[in-house]
């Protein structure tokens, strides 16, 4: 029998190296790490990265291997929601609210040893709307 406090430690373990296999992708292409794990009472942004001018506001699911499951199917409406709400206020935090931003999904499935694929998905929600003047 597993306990629940262990099987959600061992979540958050593989959580966490998804987020690491995520952070080295996003440098191997040339981004930088603005925050990791930011919190506000809106949500929790995985990841925060500058892809040169743009703003990346980067959402990792991380799940063991499942034939005809994915990362992605984890992602529910309501937590896109605060993604958005939590970006927002991520922007106007650093007086930045207006600046070209968008939202990234990296989708890590690990096999019994190691990451069996990782996958980098572009604007997997609307873009922010510009401020008004």
């Amino acid at each position: 029998m597993i306990k629940f406090r262990s099987a959600r430690k061992h979540t958050a373990l593989l959580g966490r190296k998804g987020e690491n296999a995520g952070c080295k992708l996003l440098t191997a292409a040339g981004m930088t790490i603005l925050a990791r794990n930011w919190k506000c009472r809106a949500g929790e942004l995985d990841i925060v990265a500058l892809d040169e001018n743009e703003v990346v506001f980067v959402e990792v699911k991380t799940l063991r291997e499942k034939p005809g499951y994915t990362p992605a199917d984890n992602l529910s409406a309501r937590q896109r929601r605060r993604n958005f709400n939590a970006a927002g206020v991520y922007l106007k935090s650093q007086d930045i609210f207006g600046h070209p931003a968008r939202f990234d999904l990296i989708e890590v499935v690990y096999g019994r040893f190691f990451i069996r694929r990782i996958t980098h998905r572009r604007n997997y929600l609307p873009p922010l709307p510009p401020r008004e003047l």
